[in-house]
């Protein structure tokens, strides 16, 4: 069942069956891959394979929203790091431009893993929607959040001991036969691992290991697996409330078989299948409620468990929105949005590892499926509790992380608490309220001062705030700005520029490469003028003297903050945040294809999805920012929120403003973000809806003040002619009716700007006609003029089906789309 939706998925078994060579060959392919990094040396190869094979479940935080040849994204670094550092004998943290490079250096695993992408993708999808059980009541977390559990599980309890990484390997495939042989799954893993041994080169000794301890995982021993997979599957079944609520159940007879004390997997599977799709999935939701609120009831229990195994490390970056806005350049905001997650996720996990690398005397390192999550300028990171106390912890990383960012003028706020006991896992909801109840520390003044200046200074030019201390390409730089922009210099806007993207469709081996610099059609082509001219290059520009306008494009996911509290367990939350995150990034994926997909010149399609692909500001988790060409902006992301709720299980407010490339964009960057808060369906439904607002600003400033004031004006009154809030579902029957729904038209327009601007002109007149009217006669009277010219056009005619959408108006309020409609046109027509 997958959550927040509670939607049960049944996966088609052909499917599935079918991914089973692919599963075997990358597993061979990764386990050939340790061997060559490793030189052969066994132990080095065995601590590359798992932290290789933990990147297969946790496929979101590693690859790109569309996969290139340079690290462009940082959990690209991430994964970087977590082979690197097994051939490196220790990497200093205390300088990030040293760091960077580093790890840019060492791409080789990078790039042999890029050519699995396709198939990781089919494989990771498959094991977010294979439950780790399939009985009701316990199938709300998926196979990959259950083995990545296993691991960490397998970790914390090797206290004080040498990395035994073949323990990490047996945990990571233990279950892998539930993907194809549910209840034959230990033969099933054990015929995978016998394929995979065939060709395992310097690994086969460990391997063999591993499948000796796959063979026994269910035998009632007391192995560090065993007790790994045991305490990791309690976390997850909730055995007692579930026997307490079965007799209330239509499928209260297969209890012996599925809850029972001698249950038996073939004859539950045999059972539950006689009551049907519709029954099992009514009955796993129906138990999941249950649980969720016999949890909620006793929350308020005081569980004493001993000595803690491990700890949570929560990391987060205060200020996000007011440092990424304090870069008023595109090349610069783009690298600093890089650096939140960068900074919270893998510098702070690198810090944490190095350290408790040596405070471990060399023995042990953190594994790489202990970052369970690090999206949106926070991350949750799973440290063993021989690091020390939670204090040594929280100091380390402040320490190593006050030297490296001090430059940037950073500090993360970090809480520690405990996550696992020998005989317990707490639920999400107990450590996400023990942190809520910290989280006044955030604003604490730590004492630490900062002395910019002893006397009088010029300020930056750049920020504004902090003092000029050297001059670079003609302006007064800070500290912090200098490096910025020297980092920037060939990382976020400019590593995509120079980026070969692989763009692949399904049942195609691949598609020929997009590369933006050169398939951008702009003169002149050199790297100081794409530098320059950024944001001109994004809204489509084909020379410096042309007229096209930009599109901000801001999303956020609807209550995800609801969601993710109204999480049970950390298995839950891992499964929510990585189907979320995964999600997206698929959204993206699958729009661009729509494009290379769509009628038109090759050409004209491969430039338009390059500079969409260097406008991608931020895209992870439930937090989206995209630059665009105007032109494209509002079809696409009505294309891309449509598959929101099918391919997240969450739904998104999105606001979405035209402006002139030579706006200051952190203005622009504000107004956006305002414009997406507005453009929330306020709704009792569980999920919400996905809804899109529009804005165009020609010759008036974009900024957060005057968004508010500008849509105060257009609704001073209940009775509006601007809904802001529009329905995507609205938004495309427009569309459709404009005949602009389909790429290829836009393409079209868009290849040919002359014959573009004509047809948009055509197609906006008669809104144009009632906005101008509008904009002088009070809103009774333009109603009335709508309905005049509904009442004398033809059926079927343009105006007929246009004034028929507005007409419809908004759950029975006196508020309809016109001035929306109108700002959606304008929006194509500035970008042609």
């Amino acid at each position: 069942m997958l959550l927040p939706d509670e939607r049960v998925e049944f996966v088609d078994e052909s499917e599935v069956q079918s991914l089973r060579k692919d599963v075997v060959d990358t597993l061979k392919a990764f386990s050939a891959l340790a061997c060559e990094l490793a030189n052969n040396n066994e132990t080095i190869a065995t601590d590359i394979f798992a932290d290789l094979i933990s990147i297969i479940y946790k496929l979101p935080m590693v690859i790109s929203y569309v996969p290139g040849n340079r690290l462009s994204t940082p959990h690209e670094y991430f994964f970087t790091y977590i082979v690197y550092r097994h051939m490196a004998d220790s990497i200093p943290v205390n300088d990030i431009v040293s760091l960077l490079k580093k790890l840019e250096e060492q791409r080789k695993a990078m790039e042999e893993v890029l050519g699995y992408v396709k198939t990781l993708r089919r494989i990771y999808e498959k094991l977010l929607h294979v439950p780790a059980d399939t009985r009701p009541g316990y199938n709300f977390t998926s196979l990959a959040s259950h083995l990545q559990l296993s691991s960490i599980l397998v970790w914390l309890l090797q206290k004080g001991s040498v990395d035994l990484n073949y323990l990490r390997i047996a945990a990571l495939l233990h279950d892998l036969g539930k993907l194809f042989n549910p209840t034959q799954h230990v033969s099933e893993s054990i015929k995978i691992l016998d394929e995979v041994i065939e060709g395992a080169e310097c690994l086969k000794p460990n391997l063999t290991r591993v499948k000796s301890l796959v063979e026994q995982h269910h035998a009632p021993l007391e192995t560090i697996l065993n007790d790994a997979d045991r305490l990791a599957a309690a976390t997850d079944r909730f055995s007692e409330i579930v026997k307490g609520a079965i007799n209330n159940t239509k499928i209260r007879e297969c209890y012996n078989w599925c809850y029972g004390k001698d249950a038996k997997a073939k004859e539950c599977m045999e059972c539950l299948e006689k009551y049907g799709k519709e029954t099992y999935s009514e009955e796993s939701k129906g138990l999941y409620r249950v649980i969720y609120n016999e949890i909620n009831k006793a929350f308020n229990t005081q569980k004493t468990e001993g000595n803690p195994i491990g700890y949570l490390v929560y990391v987060d970056f205060p200020g996000i929105q007011r440092f990424i806005t304090s870069f008023p350049k595109l090349r610069e905001m783009s690298f600093a949005s890089f650096l939140v997650d960068f900074v919270t996720s893998v510098y702070s996990f690198i810090a944490l590892d190095q350290a408790y690398y040596e405070k471990t005397s060399k023995k042990s390192r953190i594994p790489a499926e202990a970052l369970l999550s690090g999206y949106g300028g926070h991350s949750y990171i799973i440290v063993r509790s021989d690091f020390g106390s939670k204090d040594d912890v929280k100091t380390t990383l402040g320490s190593a992380s006050s030297s490296a960012l001090s430059k940037l003028d950073l500090r993360l706020d970090v809480k520690v608490v405990d996550f696992a006991y020998e005989k317990y896992i707490r639920n999400y909801r107990e450590i996400y309220d023990e942190m809520k109840s910290k989280s006044y520390e955030r604003y604490l003044i730590s004492g630490d001062g900062k002395i910019y200046s002893y006397g009088l200074h010029r300020v930056c030019d750049n920020c504004g705030v902090r003092p000029a201390v050297d001059v670079v390409e003609d302006e007064y730089l800070c500290e912090t700005c200098k490096l910025v922009r020297e980092l920037s210099r060939d990382r976020g806007f400019m590593a995509k520029l120079k980026s070969m993207y692989y763009l692949v469709e399904e049942g195609k081996e691949s598609n020929s490469p997009i590369s933006p610099q050169e398939h951008i059609k702009f003169d002149p082509k050199d790297n100081e003028t794409f530098s320059k001219y950024a944001m001109e290059i994004i809204a489509g520009y084909r020379n410096i003297s042309d007229t096209k306008y930009v599109a901000f494009i801001k999303a956020d996911g609807n209550n995800a903050g609801k969601i993710f509290g109204n999480t049970i367990t950390f298995s839950e939350y891992v499964d929510k945040s990585f189907r979320l995150d995964y999600g997206v990034k698929k959204m993206f994926y699958d729009t661009l294809l729509d494009i290379l997909r769509a009628s038109g010149d090759e050409s004209v399609k491969k430039d338009l999805v390059s500079r969409i692909l260097l406008g991608v500001l931020y895209l992870g988790g439930d937090d989206i920012t995209i630059l665009q060409p105007s032109a494209i902006a509002v079809p696409f992301a009505t294309k891309m929120f449509k598959r929101s709720l099918e391919y997240t299980g969450f739904t998104f407010k999105v606001g979405i403003i035209s402006v002139k490339p030579d706006h200051p964009v952190q203005f622009a960057y504000g107004a956006v973000n305002t414009l997406m808060e507005e453009s929330k369906i306020q709704t009792t439904a569980p999920g919400g809806k996905s809804s899109i607002g529009v804005l165009v600003f020609s010759s008036t400033l974009a900024s957060e003040g005057v968004v508010k004031s500008d849509l105060e004006n257009y609704r001073k009154k209940e009775e509006s002619l601007l809904v802001v809030s529009n329905d995507v579902d609205d938004i495309e029957k427009f569309l459709k009716i404009m005949e602009l729904d389909d790429f290829g038209k836009l393409i079209e327009l868009y290849g040919n700007p002359e014959e573009g601007r004509k047809v948009i002109r055509d197609k906006i007149r008669p809104l144009e006609n009632f906005v101008n009217y509008a904009d002088t006669h009070e809103f009774y009277n333009t109603l009335a003029y709508i309905l005049r010219a509904k009442a004398r056009s033809d059926e079927g005619s343009l105006i007929r089906n246009i004034t028929d959408l507005i007409l419809k108006g908004r759950d029975n309020n006196f508020v309809f789309p016109l001035y929306d409609y109108y700002f959606i046109l304008k929006t194509i027509r500035v970008g042609i």
